[in-house]
């Protein structure tokens, strides 16, 4: 034979040996096919007790449970030393800074003794305001009231005296106008008698003469008359001062006899006293300063310097942030869960840390906190909506680390000791949307209603409707119905099986069919003779040669 006649006699010889194998490996899964179905399945479970746990995982960040800000204390400070450095361990008390304070000390101690001293001469104001007054002071103002009520009656008596002096003047005024009225008749007879001869010429001018003095004593009386009126209207102006005079010293007396008796004395003690009592707060708040002067500030919690925020020489507030300290055996963990996952989430739910960076270490914890909105996250896979949590850390030590990565097991359902069935056993009404089981007595099934509660991938809760060692049906298809028995079911489970069984066969005898050319049909069809060089091969094909 030539090399093409070898190598045709090589491809049959692959696949003769090639069929052979795959026949027995179809008799062998065959006869495996048909002992799985005669061998008995059970097709029950009882209902048992078990506890049902679902988990969650994602990763999370160790953080610094509470990373304390120390604050300047005092309005206003200078930092005089700083006694520890970033990384020094501090406890409760221990001194963290000095402040300079020596002069706002003297300064609120010199307020101080100032205002002492203000307050000791208004007190001396205000007790001399309600000192009584003396024997001696008392006995003048009585002798002032006495003096000005006589100058009181000297000016009445003196008023009363110009009645009787402008009585006496109007008579001498009415006696001056009756001489004056006799002394121009007088006149008027001589000059009538001097016309006629009867009276000489002197006798005439001594006559008008006498008139004319008469008309000048006339006149001085009523000026006299006059002046008495002026020195009555003064006499009684003097009573109007006399009267003031006298009423001002007896409110004099009376003010002395009375303490603050005058509306101007009691305002004047009134504002003296508000101005004590300013005073008075005033060195109630020095005072307050001066003992509340910080001289320095300690730590308030056992903990490590996580930075020093000031220098020496520093101007501080009240509000100046100089230290951190942190308490390293206070660590959380930092998280956020899918929005898928973040309804299951519940505070003091607990979490399993672990890390392949820290093998061998377990650390627990528990749900500390769920944020109340959830936020855009960027991971590997692009955006997504996580809820933020922290979880708390039982067992910290000296590995872990602030800002290490954990793996998170958080365990979002845990409940022990409750009746469960398999998932397949548990069907729902489509219309109604009630649960149901199969429940066997053994031979034959009846439909249960039942109700759910939790569920997993495997098992589902009973709440109600079944009791602990009842026999359920597995797996509940829809062709099962109420009534079936037991052997219905193993009988519509076997021919499934040999349904299965057949169609596995078919599939077996189209791949033989196809890996071998020995079909007499297949081989007319090709054009290739039975048997010979050139004969059945992988795929078929002319002669070769």
């Amino acid at each position: 034979m030539n090399k093409k006649i070898k190598l045709g006699i090589a491809v049959l010889a692959i696949a003769a040996v090639g069929a052979g194998g795959f026949a027995v490996y179809a008799h062998i899964r065959n006869k495996n096919g048909m002992s799985d179905m005669n061998r008995e399945r059970p097709l029950t479970e009882a209902v048992t007790r078990n506890s049902l746990i679902n988990t969650i995982t994602a990763s999370g960040s160790v953080l610094l449970e509470d990373e304390i800000e120390v604050y300047a204390e005092g309005e206003t400070n200078i930092i005089k030393n700083i006694l520890v450095e970033e990384g020094d361990t501090v406890k409760a008390g221990d001194l963290l800074v000095e402040y300079d304070v020596d002069d706002r000390k003297e300064e609120l101690e010199k307020q101080i003794r100032d205002t002492e001293r203000e307050i000791e001469n208004t007190q001396l104001s205000l007790k001399s305001m309600t000192a009584p007054t003396s024997d001696t002071e008392l006995s003048k103002l009585k002798s002032t009231v006495t003096s000005k009520e006589k100058a009181l009656q000297d000016a009445n008596t003196a008023y009363n005296s110009y009645a009787s002096k402008l009585s006496t003047q109007q008579t001498a005024i009415d006696n001056a106008k009756q001489d004056v009225n006799d002394a121009e008749k007088e006149v008027s007879d001589l000059e009538q008698l001097l016309a006629v001869g009867g009276a000489t010429q002197d006798e005439y001018d001594t006559a008008v003469t006498a008139a004319k003095k008469a008309n000048d004593q006339l006149n001085e009386a009523q000026k006299a008359y006059d002046d008495l009126v002026t020195e009555r209207d003064n006499a009684k102006l003097g009573i109007t001062t006399a009267q003031n005079d006298v009423t001002d010293a007896q409110n004099a007396l009376k003010d002395a006899q009375t303490v603050l008796g005058d509306t101007q004395s009691k305002t004047q003690y009134e504002q003296t006293q508000l101005t004590l009592k300013g005073l008075q707060d005033n060195l109630a708040d020095y005072k307050k300063d001066l003992n509340e002067l910080v001289y320095s500030t300690s730590s308030t919690v056992d903990g490590k310097v996580t930075e020093v925020c000031v220098d020496e020489g520093t101007y501080t507030e009240e509000n100046t942030v100089i230290l951190k300290v942190a308490d390293f055996n206070r660590l959380i963990v930092s998280a956020s869960i899918e929005e898928y996952d973040a309804p299951l989430l519940e505070l003091g739910q607990k979490v399993v840390m672990t890390s392949d960076g820290l093998e061998g270490k377990e650390y627990t914890g528990s749900i500390t906190r769920i944020n109340d909105s959830a936020l855009a996250a960027t991971t590997n896979m692009g955006s997504e909506t996580a809820v933020p949590v922290e979880i708390s850390v039982d067992n910290p030590d000296d590995v872990l680390k602030p800002g290490y990565n954990l793996d998170l097991e958080i365990t979002v359902l845990d409940k022990p000791d409750i009746l469960t069935v398999s998932s397949g056993a548990v069907r729902k009404d489509a219309k109604s949307g009630k649960s149901y089981v199969f429940v066997s007595d053994g031979t034959k099934l009846s439909q249960r209603e039942v109700t759910t509660g939790e569920e997993n991938d495997t098992v589902i809760e009973i709440v109600s409707g079944l009791s602990e060692g009842e026999e359920v049906l597995s797996s509940a298809s829809e062709s099962i119905e109420d009534g079936m028995t037991l052997e219905d079911i193993r009988a519509q489970s076997n021919n499934t099986a040999e349904q299965k069984t057949g169609n596995d066969r078919s599939e077996e005898d189209m791949m033989r069919g196809g890996m071998m050319g020995n079909d007499p049909n297949r081989r007319a069809n090709q054009g290739v003779p039975p048997g010979g060089p050139g004969g059945g091969g992988f795929g078929g094909g002319r002669p070769m040669g």
